[in-house]
């Protein structure tokens, strides 16, 4: 037992502090970089502001301290929730982050759900099937998922989905009228729990093609990954041995093939949940989805310092400590298998 708590608990311990060394670094590249942006940031703040308004608002900013202390004070901040106001909007970033935030959230864990799926489902058919044609077929797509770009795939998707057949809405996260009930911030489940059936099934329909558009990356990745883990040797020879005892196919490769490559597959899925939290930034864009991505954008043409400096932040270590954590849980998985059989081979010898 112990043998399997240390290695668990020194992993922790080396993540927690490379979380806390990529917290500082990234901190400390948006203040400098932020800073770095031609304009100031207090003028536009302010219509039409007086050299003595700016002056004023600086110091009631702390902007006339050094940088030193400037950033201290903003590692404060963040820490304690004290974000300041967007320039654009005139609303605090938390109220700000809490609207935009729930919904880029709930597109990337849709499209991950779908991708890893869809992923894993054909990775097991192009392998146990013998059919060349479907292995074929199976590669062509990973190539047009890892390949083609994301906003390309989305314009296609849009003509198609919504101009040609009409079946998804043009974009926007829901129908006009239709307004958000009080809860998690993800519209299709508040919808259901507020018991508006309806409304629930017109924002599903505008949820579904972002998403499968953005899926196509990490089931293509899942994919690629899974056939790879498969058509290892050691593989194939555990497949020879479990047909050999009489298993079925369900049972071979959902029980026994499944569990043996989940490591990888989480991994590959924590990774992905990363690429879709900082990259639906084209996706939104496209399908005018009101999410995180537009909003950061926004600010950093605008040089919406508090913004920037936190909203950024929060989404950028958000994707590291989701990373991190998909590589320790592959871990653990990977973990007791070879834990076990190091026990058998102990207790052989004894």
């Amino acid at each position: 037992m112990t043998g399997l708590l240390v290695p668990g608990l020194v992993r922790f311990v080396w993540t927690a502090i490379r979380l806390a060394a990529a917290f500082a670094a990234v901190s400390l590249f948006l203040f400098l970089a932020i800073r770095a942006l031609p304009g100031d940031p207090v003028a536009l703040r302010l219509k039409n502001p007086s050299p003595a308004q700016v002056a004023a608002e600086r110091e009631r900013l702390g902007l006339d301290r050094s940088a030193a202390v400037q950033y201290v004070r903003y590692l404060g901040h963040f820490v304690s929730g004290d974000w300041g106001e967007s320039v654009r909007t005139g609303a605090p970033v938390v109220r700000d982050v809490r609207q935009f935030l729930p919904a880029t959230l709930e597109l990337a864990l849709t499209a991950l759900v779908l991708g890893v799926t869809g992923g894993v489902v054909l990775g097991l058919l192009a392998e146990a099937a013998r059919a060349a044609w479907l292995k074929r077929t199976v590669f062509a797509l990973g190539m047009v998922g890892l390949t083609v770009p994301i906003f390309w795939i989305g314009f296609l998707f849009l003509l198609a989905g919504s101009l040609w057949l009409g079946w998804f809405p043009p974009g926007g996260r829901a129908g006009p009228g239709i307004e958000a009930p009080a809860g998690t911030g993800f519209l299709v489940p508040d919808l259901l729990l507020a018991g508006r059936w309806g409304d629930a099934g017109n924002a599903l329909r505008h949820l579904l093609l972002p998403s499968f558009c953005l899926s196509l990356l990490p089931a293509a990745q899942v994919c690629t990954t899974l056939r790879a883990r498969l058509q290892d040797p050691r593989v194939g020879a555990l497949l020879t041995a479990l047909r050999a005892r009489g298993l079925s196919p369900a049972a071979i490769w959902l029980r026994h093939v499944l569990k043996l490559s989940a490591g990888p597959v989480v991994t590959v899925a924590g990774t992905n949940f990363g690429i879709l939290l900082g990259g639906a930034v084209l996706t939104e864009t496209v399908f005018s989805w009101p999410g995180m991505g537009r909003y950061l954008v926004g600010a950093v043409l605008e040089r919406d310092i508090y913004v920037v400096q936190n909203a950024l932040l929060l989404v950028i270590m958000m994707v590291l400590t989701i990373v991190y954590t998909s590589d320790q849980l592959a871990g653990w998985l990977r973990q007791p298998a070879g834990s076990a059989g190091r026990e058998r081979d102990r207790g052989g010898a004894g």
